[in-house]
């Protein structure tokens, strides 16, 4: 039992609370508290002791902080820089690399990173930064007051790294990667796509920005091409390139593949011993001419226009092919000679894309119908100025640049000029023999002549992970790629580069979390939970005391989710 105890010091009168405990069998006095005089225990018992208490989104940012740490990120960007003498003054007499320039307290390193965090927890503009920063423990992490990290502190940063230097930096850093987490290289996937910006079209300062087939339908604005080459399994991205917004896919393919061969020989992987997959966009004739040299092993389509003859011949002898259990596909297997060489190929049935094909032509029906009704009332109107050849032309334009729609709609222009007349149908029996013979088709060619027929339609699936990788980079929220606040092509570059570097470690992240069997199926589902994980600073000011030894500061994390508290060791999250 706990008793009060008085002490006299120095003719002053103390209290302690005190408990009698048996120590080697004899009752012994043991402190519980010093209490003080009998004025402050007054003062505690009128006034309870104050409390503040401010809280950070802590969970996302400390682990992929620590992720970055441990991959050395900002030391490979600046030994780099050194490296390359950029960051060497005219003045300097030394032979050898100079150490980083700070800026803000920060190297070049540092601040990319903190920008590839930023893009992988909340993408926004670098004007924002510091606002979103200030709701996270990120400042505290990397020991760095955040209302520096202004726009300017960021593109003042980005403007030290010349283009040249960001694909041996990726080269380190992934080879590092692939090391320390063991990533499989036996299959590798290749793609590219596009992304629109609000670059002003009077903005001469950039090429790379331009008008070309807009995958996200923004025909009307300027964008920026992104090809990748990710690994099959966890889709880690292992190169990347950001080439002009005119440029087609298999321009780029041809012009990015030296690059993608001297890439894989960084990683320090035989090339014969690996195989590349890429889509039917990137296929031509001189492509395939510098695959095939390479001696690189590939799964790749052919557009089925290009193969009717063969597709023809495939549709009554497709035959299921087992791909997974409980899953099958009706598929074709024959060799043929395709641009002199013999290749394996593949003629496959997907019910999925069949029935997307069909309802994609149907989309396109319905407002090529509504565009064609306007049209027959203009000429009904006698509003129409263009003579029979014009309209003939026009119609026919707009069928053909829409997929199929020049096989299923019919028209017709009675009359002669300037009275004319316009009909039109939609041709059923047209539809419905596409939808048998034609569409869900996919015509897949290797050179794989020993693989089984599953394994070529499984390698050639496994194109859904650099596709995925696209698709995290369009989502507005977690590891965007928009918006894209820069205006020289040196500057998207480097964006690029710190968005792909974004999705790296936020990739990385969730392969740790789902290697301790973490029940996150997703990157944004693991960084949603793990940015709900929050770290409070509790300031306690003491009635009894004064000056600075009467506030005391304490930081501890705030009460966790089951599912994610097991996580935070082993995702390096410090409390």
């Amino acid at each position: 039992m706990a008793s009060l105890q008085a002490v006299r010091v120095k003719g002053n009168t103390y209290y302690r609370l005190v408990a009698c405990r048996r120590i080697n069998g004899k009752p012994t006095p043991v402190l519980l508290a010093y209490l003080g005089k009998a004025d402050d225990i007054q003062k505690r018992l009128e006034g309870a002791d104050e409390a503040r208490v401010r809280s950070w989104s802590h969970g996302a940012v400390a682990a992929l902080y620590g992720l970055a740490r441990e991959l050395r990120i900002p030391e490979v960007i600046d030994r780099h820089l050194s490296k390359s003498g950029r960051r060497l003054r005219p003045s300097c007499k030394t032979s050898g690399p100079l150490p980083p320039k700070m800026n803000d307290g920060l190297t070049v390193g540092q601040s990319l990173t903190l920008v590839a965090i930023g893009r992988a927890c909340c993408a926004t503009s670098k004007r924002a930064f510091a606002e979103w920063a200030r709701t996270t423990t990120l400042g505290q992490m990397a020991n760095v007051a955040v209302d520096r990290l202004t726009s300017q502190h960021f593109w003042d940063q980005m403007d030290q790294i010349p283009v040249e230097l960001i694909e041996p930096i990726e080269r380190d850093l992934i080879a590092d990667v692939v090391q320390r987490f063991q990533i499989p290289l036996d299959t590798l996937l290749y793609d590219a796509t596009n992304f629109f910006t609000f670059i002003a079209s009077s903005n001469g300062r950039c090429e790379l920005p331009a008008r070309g087939k807009q995958k996200q339908k923004r025909n009307d604005l300027r964008q920026v091409g992104v090809a990748l080459l990710c690994s099959r399994q966890h889709g880690i991205p292992l190169w990347h390139r950001t080439y002009g917004g005119n440029v087609a896919d298999a321009t780029c393919f041809s012009e990015a593949f030296p690059s993608i061969e001297q890439r894989i020989a960084d990683l320090h992987r035989d090339i014969e011993s690996l195989t590349v997959v890429y889509d039917k966009g990137n296929v031509s004739r001189v492509n395939q001419r510098h695959v095939d040299k390479s001696k690189l092993h590939y799964v790749s389509a052919l557009t089925v226009a290009s193969q009717h003859e063969l597709v023809d011949h495939a549709n009554p002898l497709l035959a299921p092919v087992e791909i997974a259990e409980g899953e099958a596909v009706p598929a074709y297997r024959t060799h043929r000679e395709i641009w002199g060489a013999d290749r394996t190929v593949v003629v496959l049935c997907s019910e999925r894309l069949r029935q997307g094909q069909m309802a994609g032509v149907m989309q396109h029906v319905a407002k090529a119908q509504q565009w064609l009704s306007q049209l027959a009332d203009t000429l009904r109107r006698g509003k129409q100025r263009r003579d029979r050849a014009r309209i003939e032309r026009d119609i026919e334009n707009y069928l053909k640049g829409r997929q199929h729609l020049g096989e299923v709609i019919r028209f017709k222009l009675p009359g002669k000029d300037p009275h004319l007349a316009l009909t039109y149908e939609f041709d059923q029996a047209a539809f419905d023999a596409l939808a048998r013979d034609t569409f869900g088709r996919v015509v897949l060619m290797t050179d794989h002549h020993d693989w089984s027929t599953a394994a070529i339609i499984r390698a050639y699936h496994g194109q859904s992970a650099v596709e995925a990788v696209f698709a995290h980079l369009k989502d507005p929220a977690h590891v965007a790629l928009r918006p894209q606040h820069h205006w020289t092509d040196q500057k998207l570059h480097v964006h690029v580069f710190t968005c792909v570097l974004g999705f790296l470690l936020a990739n990385l992240l969730h392969l740790r979390a789902r290697r301790a069997n973490a029940p996150y199926a997703s990157i944004e589902s693991l960084l949603d939970a793990l940015g709900r994980v929050r770290r409070a600073m509790i300031v306690r000011r003491s009635a009894a005391r004064t000056g600075k030894r009467a506030e005391r500061v304490t930081y501890q994390l705030e009460e966790i989710e089951p599912d994610i508290a097991p996580l935070l060791p082993v995702l390096g999250v410090p409390g």
